[in-house]
């Protein structure tokens, strides 16, 4: 057997064990991740906990402490309802990997408990760190449980080859991509639509949550024959201050050809132009024109968002939330959701309050007269592609969960996405997950392999995790979820739709 040197941290100690007992280093890899909040040019992370003893011992000091109060440690950053159901989910994977039953359990359930304990004593980020350590855990522990039950099923490229497509009306099909795969139990709803013969139409939906309506009564009352979710939104960003609001969309949102929200990170997005051409495309703040009070009107392609930093150049300059001018000056900070634009140099100063417009978004076909940003693009070329920094994923960007991501798109979740195939053809997939026994979910990469797989050349993520949702025939189709599901029992509870995309009958 090798010779170890004295252990010296808990990592040591879980290293250990996981080579006495024949464990794949993989497991042990899992255990490095979270130990800094900021892996993508942050500083270093903080040194390891140390610990002289062996893991058994290790194992019944952790063993020993509670999770309870960690939602309570929460609550300054997000509000008491986000952080008891983050706590509830981490609680929910905890006693999973307890029910695992074997060495992997063991070893993971320390790991999530020593990255909990350690998250929810930081000064800051402990809520979407919190939640993003819930996910990457689940997604180990839900792999390695259908691993040891047995070899996993089909490729998602087989399955995909399988799938058979039902008509709803004319230019819509349905289908379901249900079963054992690869990447663990999948449950996949589809949508394929021929934009010739339908007509799409982005929505904001937050009245109709103020109003208590489900989304699903609403693309009933609407007459739509199916709908999706879109695109993000503001949740649990710890910054979030007026004007902006938590649930405002994040990034484009463009209704009937009015900018309800500029494309203020350059993302993919699914676009549609007056003449009803779908593409998809990366929109950013250089493919909008802005107007000043002035009205003078500029293309802001020097912006700065939160992707770049969190301070804006010394120049005189305007920042803007929506068309909100909220500051005027030089080295402006950065607004979460806003931009800080540089002023031209004979530009008169505007006032704070006053306000811009967007008269025009522009698409690879024209103006754009629907659209609504996701991201990051999922498929380019053909082939399955992520560039997070180009995408404006980076910094303190939201949502965090994407730009802090400390997984390597390694996580699990639930997922909605929309592709193009060479035919013409728009894909909408609406992906579960956060389920042990029907649907863990899948990473961005994954989501692009499907993608790749139904046949399409281009392809963007939209929102997903609990508020994804697809509609079809006035029913939703997919297992939404607020919490973990295990052994087929969870409170559920459903996270309303605040923006989407509806599809009418040509």
């Amino acid at each position: 057997m090798r010779d170890f040197p004295a252990v010296s941290t808990w990592l040591d100690a879980a290293a250990r064990f996981a080579q006495e007992r024949g464990l794949s280093p993989e497991h042990v890899g899992v255990l490095r991740c979270f130990a800094g909040p900021e892996p993508r040019g942050g500083p270093p992370p903080p040194p390891e906990e140390p610990w002289d003893g062996d893991f058994a011992g290790l194992e019944r000091a952790r063993l020993s402490e509670s999770l309870a109060g960690i939602a309570g440690r929460l609550v300054p950053e997000v509000d008491r309802h986000q952080a008891e159901l983050f706590g509830r989910r981490l609680q929910a994977v905890d006693t999973a990997l307890a029910g695992l039953g074997d060495d992997v359990g063991r070893l993971l359930r320390v790991g999530l408990r020593q990255r909990a304990q350690g998250i929810a004593s930081a000064p800051s980020a402990r809520a979407t760190r919190i939640r993003a350590l819930a996910d990457f855990y689940f997604s180990y522990a839900g792999l390695h449980l259908h691993r040891s039950s047995g070899p996993l099923g089909a490729s998602i490229e087989t399955l995909a080859a399988e799938v058979a497509w039902q008509a709803v009306v004319r230019g819509v099909e349905h289908a379901k991509l249900t079963g054992l795969s690869d990447l663990g139990p999948l449950h996949v709803n589809l949508l394929r639509i021929d934009p010739a013969q339908v007509r799409l139409r982005t929505e904001d939906c937050r009245a109709v949550v103020d109003r208590g309506e489900s989304f699903e009564s609403h693309v009933r009352a609407r007459g739509a024959v199916a709908g999706i979710s879109g695109g993000f939104f503001l949740y649990s960003e710890p910054d979030i201050e007026a004007p902006s609001r938590r649930f405002d969309p994040v990034g484009l949102l463009v209704e009937d050809g009015r900018v309800l929200s500029p494309p203020a990170f350059a993302r993919g997005s699914l676009l549609v132009d007056d003449r009803g051409a779908v593409s998809i495309a990366r929109v950013g703040p250089g493919d909008c024109e802005l107007q000043l009070p002035s009205g003078r009107r500029l293309r802001p392609a020097a912006a700065i968002n939160r992707a770049h930093g969190r301070q804006g150049p010394r120049a005189r300059s305007i920042a803007v939330v929506g068309d909100a001018i909220v500051a005027v000056g030089e080295s402006l900070p950065v607004p979460l959701n806003g931009l800080v634009v540089p002023l031209p140099d004979d530009e008169p100063s505007p006032s704070v309050g006053e306000r811009v417009r967007y008269p025009a978004v522009h698409g690879p076909t024209g103006p754009v007269h629907m659209g609504i940003a996701g991201g990051p693009l999922l498929v380019s070329e053909g082939r399955p592609t992520l560039d997070m920094r180009r995408e404006d994923f980076w910094g303190t960007a939201p949502p965090v969960t994407f730009s802090q991501d400390e997984t390597g798109d390694r996580n699990l979740l639930p997922r909605l996405a929309a592709g193009l195939t060479g035919e013409g053809m728009l894909v909408l997939a609406a992906i579960d997950g956060r389920n042990f026994e029907r649907a863990l979910g899948m990473t961005l990469h994954d989501v692009g392999r499907l993608l790749v797989a139904l046949g399409c050349h281009t392809a963007t993520n939209l929102d997903g995790g609990s508020s994804k949702r697809m509609v079809v025939g006035g029913r939703a189709q997919d297992l939404t979820s607020t919490e973990i599901v295990s052994e087929g029992v969870a409170t559920v509870s459903i996270r309303p739709v605040h923006t989407g995309v509806l599809v009418f009958e040509g």
